[in-house]
C-alpha cells in the first residue's frame, strides 16, 4: 500500500483522493482487476503521483445462463441483458465483505450478485476484467443495479441499451444527471442506476441516468486501456466510446495491425474530444507460455525461456504493467520479480508480441514444475517434418501426439490437422497450443503430447 499500478505506472498515493462508485473510499477498497480513473501527474514513464482515484462499476446485477465456451479457460453469463466473458486466466475474482467463500471463475452460479468491471467489445460483449460477488442470492427488492450502454428505442418513459436483451430501462423518477446535457437520446452513452421491478430484471427502474463516458477536458493527458471498436482504419478509431486519432502515433511493435476488439493501450492529448495518440500498444496476450528458465538479464528486465531442448530460446520482456503471482516464493510486484526469478523456475508468462522477437508479460506466474506449453501463431509445419514452428521453436511431434480442434474435438491425424489450418486461416494465421506434458507417460520429453487449434 502507499501504491497502485495503473496501465505500468507505479502511483503513489500517499496525498490521493480515493472514491468508490461516488463514495469516499481508502486504498485497501482497490483490487486487481479494477477499472478506475486516475488523476495526477508523470514523474517519468514508469511513475508518478495520483492526486484521485476513482472506480465505477460496469455492471452490477444477478448472473443468469452461464454457458461455456469452445475454450476451456473462457465462458459466457449474462446481466441484465448484457452478454459478460470471464476468463480463468485473466478476470480477477473477489467476494465482498465476509461472504462465504469459493469464489472464482469454477464456482460462478446462477442467481449471484455480482459487480463487474470491463470493457465492452463491437457486439456489446463485456470482456470482465475482475467480478466481485456482493450476494449469493439477488434480492431484486431495494438491491441497486447499474448498467452501462448506448441509448435506443428511446419513448418516454423508457428505453433500451444496445446489445442488450430483454431488459427495459423505464425513468419515470429518474433523476438526470447535468453531465448528460443533451439528455437521454437515442445514441447517448448512459450509465444506469435503479432497481429491478421483479426477480427477473425484465424492467430497471432507473434513479439516476448520467453520462457513461470518461470525462476528459481538452489539453488533458491521458492513457487509456481498452478495446477497439468502430475501426474506420488504422488511424481512425474508438477505444471506451473515445475517438483516437493515431496518424502520428508510435506503434508496438511496429508491426501492429489493428483489428475490431483487439485489446490494446493509447496514449496522447485530448483535443476537441479525440485522444490524439502518440503511442498506441497491443495488449491482447494470445501468447502464453510455461516453461523453465534459462537466464535471467536484470539489466534489460528480461528472462529467456527453453520450452525444448536444443532449440533457441524464447526472450520475454516485463515492466511495471506485469501482473505477478508467486506460488513458490515471497514475489509480490514487478519491481522485484527480475531480480527474484532464478535459472530452473518453472514459470507461466502470458503477454503478446514484444518486437524484435520479444514476448512482452502481461503476466508472470512462478509455480512449481508442470506441462511445458507454447502458445502463438503456427509460423511453420507439415506431416512431412514431423514438427511445428510456434515462436522461432520447432516441437516434433509423432504417432502418440493427439491433435485438437478449437472445439476441443479430436483430429483422426496430423494431416486431418494441417488440413483445418489450411481450409482456416493457414500458416502465418493460426493461434496453436502444443502441450508437452511433465509426467513424460505417452511421449518422451521434448515431443509434442497435444497439438491444439485455439483460434482458426
Amino acid at each position: 500500500f502507499g501504491s497502485v499500478y495503473v496501465n505500468g505506472v507505479k502511483y503513489d498515493t500517499s496525498s490521493s483522493t480515493i472514491t468508490i462508485d461516488d463514495n469516499p473510499g481508502i486504498e485497501s477498497d482497490l483490487s486487481v482487476g479494477m477499472r478506475v480513473t486516475v488523476s495526477g501527474s508523470l514523474i517519468d514513464d514508469s511513475n508518478g503521483t495520483a492526486t484521485s482515484i476513482s472506480f465505477n462499476d460496469d455492471l452490477e446485477g444477478p448472473v443468469s445462463n452461464i454457458q461455456p465456451l469452445p475454450y476451456d479457460t473462457t465462458r459466457t453469463l449474462t446481466i441484465l441483458g448484457r452478454q459478460v466473458v470471464i476468463d480463468s486466466t485473466t478476470t480477477s475474482f473477489d467476494i465482498s465483505g465476509t461472504l462465504p467463500g469459493p469464489f472464482d471463475f469454477d464456482s460462478i452460479a446462477d442467481d449471484n450478485l455480482v459487480e463487474v468491471s470491463g470493457f465492452l467489445d463491437s457486439n456489446g460483449v463485456m470482456k470482465a476484467t475482475r467480478v466481485e460477488l456482493k450476494a449469493t442470492n439477488f434480492n431484486h427488492n431495494g438491491t441497486i443495479v447499474e448498467m452501462k450502454g448506448t441509448v435506443e428505442n428511446f419513448n418516454f418513459p423508457t428505453f433500451n441499451l444496445a446489445n442488450t436483451t430483454g431488459v427495459t430501462v423505464d425513468v419515470t423518477s429518474a433523476v438526470i444527471d447535468n453531465n448528460l446535457p443533451g439528455g437521454i437520446v437515442d445514441g447517448a452513452f448512459v450509465e444506469v442506476k435503479g432497481t429491478c421491478s421483479s426477480g427477473t430484471c425484465t424492467t430497471v427502474n432507473a434513479s439516476k441516468v448520467e453520462s457513461g463516458l470518461e470525462d476528459f477536458n481538452d489539453n488533458d493527458d491521458v492513457e487509456v486501456e481498452g478495446i477497439v471498436t468502430s475501426l474506420t482504419d488504422q488511424n481512425n478509431f474508438e477505444v471506451n466510446g473515445i475517438p483516437v486519432d493515431a496518424s502520428s502515433a508510435t506503434r508496438i511493435p511496429a508491426s501492429l495491425n489493428l483489428v475490431e476488439d483487439q485489446e490494446v493501450e493509447v496514449e496522447g492529448t485530448i483535443v476537441n474530444g479525440t485522444l490524439i495518440a502518440t503511442k498506441v500498444k497491443d495488449e491482447s496476450n494470445d501468447l502464453k507460455i510455461e516453461a523453465t528458465i534459462s537466464s535471467v538479464t536484470p539489466a534489460n528486465n528480461s528472462f529467456e525461456l527453453t520450452p525444448v531442448s536444443g532449440q533457441p530460446a524464447i526472450t520475454v520482456v516485463i515492466d511495471k504493467s506485469t501482473e505477478v503471482d508467486d506460488n513458490v516464493g515471497s514475489i509480490t510486484n514487478p519491481d522485484d520479480l527480475i531480480t527474484g526469478l532464478n535459472n530452473g523456475d518453472f514459470v507461466s508468462v502470458e503477454g503478446y508480441d514484444g518486437g524484435s522477437g520479444t514476448v512482452a508479460a502481461s503476466e508472470v506466474e512462478r509455480d512449481a514444475q508442470d506441462d511445458v506449453i507454447i502458445q502463438g501463431i503456427i509460423t511453420a509445419g507439415s506431416t512431412a517434418s514431423g514438427t511445428v514452428t510456434i515462436l522461432g521453436v520447432t516441437i516434433p511431434f509423432d504417432g502418440a501426439t493427439e491433435f485438437e480442434d478449437a472445439n476441443d474435438q479430436p483430429f483422426a491425424d496430423a494431416d486431418a490437422f494441417f488440413t483445418a489450418i489450411a481450409n482456416g486461416s493457414g500458416i502465418g494465421s493460426t493461434l496453436v497450443k502444443v502441450k508437452d506434458r511433465a509426467d513424460n507417460n505417452k511421449n518422451p520429453a521434448g515431443i509434442a503430447d497435444e497439438i491444439e487449434i485455439e483460434l482458426p
